[in-house]
């Protein structure tokens, strides 16, 4: 039996559609693939490209080419990367893992690269050579000033990706379409046959053919309803019309026994008969129309409830389903809806897991008549547990009893799932399985409100590792991870059921300690983590130790943040980390406010920075012989727009902190070697000497590759001599790192620079080094010179420093020289130059102008 020609249409309009969905999708799917690939790439390359540039800083300083040839050799087996190469900062390579050479175009964008990319910027571009098209990343190495690490990744893997899914997914589409394209051939066949017989018999009856009976279809829905009104049309139309030809007999036989009596009257009564038949026709007519829009209307809401993806149904109120589609019957693991109607005759015992859902639902449908987006748990019929979704109302009569429910079903398994795994990502550290900062924070305010609320003691604290930068950098970041998880596991074993353990990100940790009895209770239990986190790790068969500091906040009333809290026990924190690490410390206020004021000098020393709020101060170096002046020390002063002159002594160690200490030392450097200059050149009478300037720098530079370059542009550029510039540094600096500080102090030399020990004495250095480094200068501290006047042992020291000094050829400035007393004596023990308010303070470099302007620079 073919299908009828009004199906021929929707289906062929269904295969336009699917096409036309399957080309838009395939484009979308493949472009945005594309895109996804190539950002992956992208950020894959500049990972590779910061990590080359940041962990082997040392070995590209150094243009070691054979030890970064064998590092960058390592980033060959990446999956995705086709070439690594370093250069210099004139775009020279230093190493590469092309064979046997570099094609032209890459060594042209590296050379590029090089006069173009400057400070922290890097540069993305497709290069394409050898047949082959790549992602080439350029990575600048300490603002270019190191050089530059290239990586090439190989795009055509993206192309090769793109190109597979979009074939799979054709194929999927194609075999989908075909399956759907059977099951509605087979759809329209079982319903075209009841609408064929009913048409046929439409078609007798409107010629007036009521031989045959009406077709016998028993379905119950609207087509069979249709049939039994047919069958009830066509036995009242043909009972008429025997009627009328009985009738018509009668009066036919009458008419032939009075026939010119009756022959009006017939014709009175055949026109009558004229305009019932023609009224029977219009009813005929209009039925059939009827019939049509019903058969029309059947198909198409038939259609909609067979090919729903979601379950509808009807329902009794006690739970047996009176009517369901195919798609309910998959959800609930039925074969089709006439075995779910069968097998399924108490929906509260049989579907809800929770059985009180049932009476919820139940409860709801009767307060309100309907009910959206109900969310259950149900058990299919092989026992599997899902999660459906249901919209469902009542239906009543005209009383307002209720007859049926009819509704709808979804399955959300799969996004109750996601929803889960999204809120595990989105509450716990991926690494060590503890809850993050979030959760934590979570707890912390469920806490603070308990404690607002009735009398519930809790605690904080925040733990940060001691030294786990360096097992990192020296062991490896998995080895770093393992020992991560293995101090989550000692905080798990050290806390409690009822407490919040959580992991910040890097090495930090906090720990919220509930339903303690007394602040000692948290004291125990962070004295037991403390000496859990000591105990060795064993990591890949080595041990590895480590240890901890702690915060601690105990009193948390009055607070009503969890940020504020938590940001006390980190100041408290930090205290323990200052007073030696390896031990907890209680926050108190003074804390907060010494973080406060800290915090606030930070600020505003990053902005005195940018707007060169630093000036430079001179104190002048006295030569006892002529009491003439030999030189300058310079000396930074910051003055701040609201607490006025700050001395170097508030706000340096604040500047190494945080890195600024690079920019006020270049600052310093640079206004002070003009300035020496220009008075060496407007002055030199005055002076005894050739004019010498001391500039201090932190201890901090001498990591520094750019030290020696931007002290040797700053004597360019200002004209002063190398040889009247004295480098000072303190003897602790040089202690820090001595192999490095040797290697710095010889390229001064070998500039021609003159190096100075400040603060001699005062450190831990041995007199050996004296001789290992090449120091032209020695300062003796001015705590030496205050106690030479009545102090036994201050005099012996500067005797020994003196006698040294002259021994080993040395120059010697006393600083600090306030007295006349220390200045007799100092010129008793032989010392030929001194500084110190004696003589002159530090001055500004207008004071010092208007001194030797006036010819006032001798005392």
């Amino acid at each position: 039996m073919k299908a009828p020609r009004l199906f021929l249409k929707p289906m062929l309009f269904m295969v336009i559609i699917f096409g036309v969905i399957s080309v838009v999708s395939s484009a979308t799917f493949g472009n945005r693939l594309k895109q996804e690939m190539t950002r992956e790439y992208e950020s894959k390359a500049l990972a590779l490209a910061r990590s080359v540039a940041e962990s082997d800083i040392v070995t590209i300083l150094d243009q070691e080419a054979g030890s970064v040839q064998a590092r960058i050799n390592q980033y060959q087996a990446i999956a995705g990367v086709s070439y690594v190469a370093v250069a210099d900062e004139d775009g020279q390579i230093i190493a590469h893992t092309f064979i046997p050479d570099v094609p032209p175009e890459v060594r042209e964008l590296i050379r590029e690269t090089a006069g173009t990319l400057l400070g922290d910027e890097h540069l993305l571009r497709d290069v394409q050579f050898g047949g082959g098209e790549y992602l080439h990343v350029a990575q600048p190495i300490l603002t270019g000033l190191a050089g530059y690490v290239h990586i090439g990744m190989d795009s055509s893997i993206i192309a090769r990706h793109i190109r597979d899914a979009v074939v799979e997914q054709q194929v999927l589409m194609a075999f989908l379409f075909g399956g759907s394209l059977v099951i509605a051939f087979v759809f329209i066949l079982s319903i075209s046959k009841p609408l064929s017989l009913l048409s046929e018999y439409a078609r007798r009856v409107a010629s007036n053919d009521f031989s045959g009976d009406a077709p016998e279809i028993d379905s119950r829905d609207e087509v069979g309803e249709l049939a039994g009104a047919m069958r009830t049309m066509a036995r009242h139309i043909g009972e008429l019309v025997s009627g009328l030809e009985e009738r018509v007999r009668q009066k036919t036989k009458e008419l032939q026994e009075a026939r010119d009596v009756l022959k009006q009257k017939v014709e009175e009564r055949t026109g009558e008969l004229l305009r019932t038949n023609t009224q029977l026709k219009i009813e005929i007519a209009e039925r059939q129309v009827i019939g049509e829009a019903l058969r029309k209307a059947e198909r198409k809401y038939r259609a909609i409830f067979e090919n729903a993806v979601e379950g509808i149904y009807q329902s009794s109120p006690g739970g047996r389903f009176l009517s369901a589609n195919p798609a309910l019957a998959r959800i609930l693991g039925y074969k089709s809806p006439d075995e779910l109607m069968n097998g399924v005759y108490d929906s509260g015992t049989q579907l809800y897991v929770d059985r009180g859902r049932r009476k919820e639902y139940l409860r709801l449908i009767k307060e309100k008549g309907e009910l959206k987006n109900f969310v259950s748990k149900v058990r299919r019929r092989d026992g599997r547990i899902i999660w459906v979704s249901e919209n469902a109302r009542a239906i009543r009569d005209k009383d307002g009893t209720i007859l049926y429910h009819e509704g709808s079903i979804e399955d959300i398994t799969l996004r109750k799932k996601a929803e889960d795994q999204l809120k595990r990502q989105a509450f716990h550290d991926p690494l060590t399985g503890l809850p993050n900062r979030a959760l934590f924070l979570d707890h912390l305010r469920l806490a603070m409100e308990r404690g607002r609320r009735r009398k519930h003691l809790y605690a904080v604290i925040y733990m940060d590792l001691d030294r786990f930068k360096v097992i990192n950098d020296s062991l490896g970041h998995e080895t770093g991870d393992e020992l991560l998880r293995g101090v989550a596991r000692v905080l798990e074993s050290c806390g409690r059921s009822v407490d919040t353990l959580a992991r910040f990100g890097g090495d930090e940790f906090a720990i919220l300690l509930e339903e303690i009895s007394a602040p000692r209770d948290a004291i125990t239990i962070a004295r037991r983590i403390l000496d859990g986190v000591r105990q060795p790790f064993v990591i890949g068969g080595n041990e590895v130790f480590t240890s901890a500091s702690m915060g601690i906040v105990l009193k948390t009333e009055g607070y009503d943040r969890p940020e504020a809290l938590l940001r006390d026990a980190d100041t408290a924190m930090y205290r323990a980390k200052e007073l030696g690490k390896s031990r907890f410390k209680v926050f108190n206020r003074k804390m907060h406010d010494q973080a406060l004021k800290l915090m606030a000098l930070e600020t505003d020393l990053r902005r005195a920075v940018d707007l060169r709020e630093f000036e430079v101060a001179y104190q002048p170096i006295v030569c006892l012989e002529t009491r003439l002046i030999c030189g300058f020390e310079a000396l930074v002063r910051w003055r701040h727009a609201e607490h006025g002159i700050i001395m170097p002594g508030d706000f340096i160690s604040l500047a190494e902190d945080t890195g600024l200490i690079h920019a006020i030392d270049n600052m310093v450097l640079a206004d002070a070697c003009a300035q020496v200059r220009q008075w060496q050149d407007c002055y030199c009478a005055h002076f005894s000497d050739s004019l010498t300037l001391n500039v201090n720098i932190s201890g901090k530079h001498l990591g520094q590759p750019m030290l020696l370059n931007q002290v040797s542009r700053v004597l360019e550029e200002s004209g002063l001599p190398a040889g009247s510039l004295n480098i000072e540094i303190t003897e602790s600096a040089l202690m820090d790192n001595p192999a490095m500080a040797e290697e710095v102090l010889r390229q001064f030399k070998g500039l021609g620079i003159q190096v100075c020990i400040d603060d001699f004495g005062t450190g831990y250095s041995s007199l050996s080094y004296l001789q290992r480094f090449p120091i032209d200068v020695v300062k003796v501290d001015r705590s030496f010179i205050t106690g030479v006047e009545r102090d036994q042992d201050s005099q012996a020291i500067v005797r020994t420093v003196f006698s040294l000094g002259s021994s080993l050829g040395l120059k010697v400035v006393a600083e600090g020289v306030e007295t006349p007393a220390q200045l007799a004596f100092l010129e008793k023990e032989g010392c030929r130059y001194v500084q110190g308010y004696l003589f002159y303070r530090p001055l500004s470099a207008a004071e010092v102008d208007d001194m030797l302007f006036c010819g006032k620079a001798g005392s």
